[in-house]
């Protein structure tokens, strides 16, 4: 069956009526998988419910992944499969939406997503090797000679290597072991330094999405004051600031490099905070990582007094800038105006001496860096609005993407000297 992608419907009755359309077509037991819904693209805006959808597919679960993927719709069948009832209680990092009758909705945050994804049977989506050959197609359409990709298994490792050993890797490939895997990988291997692949870095996660209220914010949320326990609701640490930081000391002892998403301004606090215990408390004498280039992935809101940390830390924002120009319709509404200041603060991070990586976080964005070309020197949408772009002081000179998008690209993964510029 494939998995659905829905980045262009209109509302959760469109969805409902692709997933229902593609169960009648293929029909069976197995699971109708599917992702890249935006409930903010939808007039209502409200997180989506499962009852149309179990109404629609009642007899094989259902499983459809946000557009940010740190958000899953389930229907009734998959939770049943996962054993989710009302009293199934939210892991560590993690949320089950539930209704005012404390009823699961269907939606899973962060953490929480594993109780139903753990369900999925493996080879459900496909084979690593056919999703890894068709986004090289995509990549290589689109004018890329190179990706960083973003979190892989050991198993993952080993059919890269086999990729390239046959000839049937045509693009550079930067890979970073995903975090459960990534201590013990690289305490039993160096790391590998090729032509077509190479593995010298980790990937973590401090919190969630800023769209699905995921991310973890100093202060309470302006659009979700207060969580189901009363309290004011400030996102999700889907790790523990403790984690970072054994990785980086771990990564400057055994020559790695540390990349770790964190989007609301406390997770990128706390992640500085880490990577700066780290790097204080390593050991020159043992370090194997005298330049560890640690990068932040998104550092989509940052603390304005934080800004600075980044340069003097020596630390990377690898930003996405479509990332700014999708998310700016409500990003204001989530963290209000003042906070707001401080997101996608490429400008800001430049003029305190940061060398900014930019990308585009595929899929959950279009591949193509022309777009986020154009959104970095606009911080327009395709229609040119807003006039003068979102929180103009913060937009990218030509010349500032440009060196963004290839050789502070190439410096992100320490690779200056043999790609980035003529």
């Amino acid at each position: 069956m494939g998995v659905l992608d829905f980045g262009t419907a209109k509302s959760l009755d469109e969805v409902v009526a692709r997933v229902a359309d593609a169960a009648r077509a293929r029909p069976g037991s197995e699971w109708v998988l599917g992702g890249r819904w935006d409930h903010e693209s939808w007039s209502s805006k409200e997180l989506p419910t499962h009852e149309s959808l179990s109404k629609a597919v009642p007899d094989r679960p259902v499983w459809l992944r946000r557009v940010d993927g740190h958000a899953g719709l389930a229907n009734k069948k998959a939770m049943d499969e996962a054993g989710v009832t009302r009293d199934t209680p939210n892991p560590p990092g993690g949320e089950i939406i539930r209704d005012g009758r404390g009823e699961p909705t269907g939606v899973f945050i962060d953490n929480a997503m594993s109780l139903v994804a753990q369900k999925i049977p493996a080879g459900a989506m496909g084979s690593a090797e056919d999703m890894i050959l068709k986004a090289q197609q995509m990549c290589l359409a689109a004018g890329l000679t190179g990706v960083h990709d973003m979190g892989v298994s050991p198993g993952e490792i080993t059919l890269y290597q086999r990729l390239a050993a046959e000839g049937k890797l045509k693009l550079r490939v930067y890979a970073l072991v995903a975090g459960p895997y990534a201590m013990r990988w690289f305490a039993e291997h160096d790391p590998i330094i090729g032509d077509r692949f190479t593995v010298r870095a980790c990937k973590l996660y401090m919190d969630g999405a800023m769209g699905s209220r995921g991310a973890w914010m100093l202060e309470a949320y302006a659009d979700r004051p207060t969580g189901p326990d009363g309290k004011p609701y400030t996102g999700l640490s889907v790790s523990s600031p403790d984690l970072i930081e054994a990785a980086a000391k771990h990564g400057l002892e055994r020559g790695y490099q540390v990349c770790t998403h964190a989007i609301g301004d406390r997770g990128n606090r706390e992640v500085l905070d880490a990577y700066e215990r780290a790097m204080k408390a390593s050991e020159p004498s043992i370090s194997r990582n005298a330049d560890p280039r640690f990068r932040i992935e998104h550092a989509q809101l940052l603390s304005l007094a934080d800004i600075p940390r980044f340069a003097a830390l020596g630390i990377i924002p690898s930003m996405q800038p479509t990332h700014c120009t999708s998310d700016m319709r409500w990003v204001d509404q989530r963290v209000g105006p003042e906070r707001s200041k401080g997101a996608y603060a490429w400008a800001s991070l430049l003029r305190n001496g940061s060398r900014l990586a930019a990308g585009s976080d595929f899929p959950v964005e279009s591949h193509n860096p022309f777009l986020g070309f154009y959104a970095a020197v606009t911080r327009q949408d395709a229609s040119g609005q807003p006039e003068e772009g979102w929180h103009p002081s913060e937009r990218m000179t030509r010349e500032e993407a440009l060196r963004a998008f290839t050789l502070d690209a190439a410096y992100a993964s320490f690779e200056e000297t043999q790609k980035g510029s003529l």
